[in-house]
């Protein structure tokens, strides 16, 4: 009975530990230069040894996450790009993949070509993202 108290306590307490991750919320908006928001895809953080990532809702805000969706990341340099940027196309067919239309101009969606790059504090941040289309 002992040792089950003492299992139970360590994994509440690791819960404890993992509330304080040390990531930093990052928050933020991809628009197209006219102000409207990108719709979809998702937006990417990578460091080399971080890859973080964020859904991007339909009125093109986002929230970073590592492990779980919106927990932050570590601080650090990161480079940024935008993946999943489509507009999925009737399908009357079944065509598989379903033909879709790329919502940005191609060069977004790679670090080494969209020339977005982010460093991340220890507070807080936010970061919009400005794109153009095909």
């Amino acid at each position: 009975m002992k040792k089950f108290f003492l299992i139970a306590s360590m994994i509440l307490f690791s819960g404890f530990i993992g509330c304080g991750n040390g990531n930093t919320k990052i928050t933020g908006k991809v628009t197209f230069e006219d102000g409207s928001p990108l719709t979809a895809g998702m937006v990417v953080f990578d460091n080399g040894v971080i890859t973080s990532r964020a859904p991007i809702q339909p009125d093109g805000t986002f929230t970073v996450g590592t492990a779980r969706e919106k927990d932050g990341i570590p601080p650090g340099d990161y480079r940024v790009c935008l993946a999943g940027a489509v507009e999925m196309l009737d399908n009357p067919q079944g065509i598989f993949p379903p033909p879709s239309r790329p919502l940005i101009d191609r060069k977004w969606t790679t670090p080494e070509t969209s020339g977005l790059s982010f460093t991340v504090e220890k507070s807080s941040q936010t970061y919009n993202i400005v794109v153009t289309p095909p």
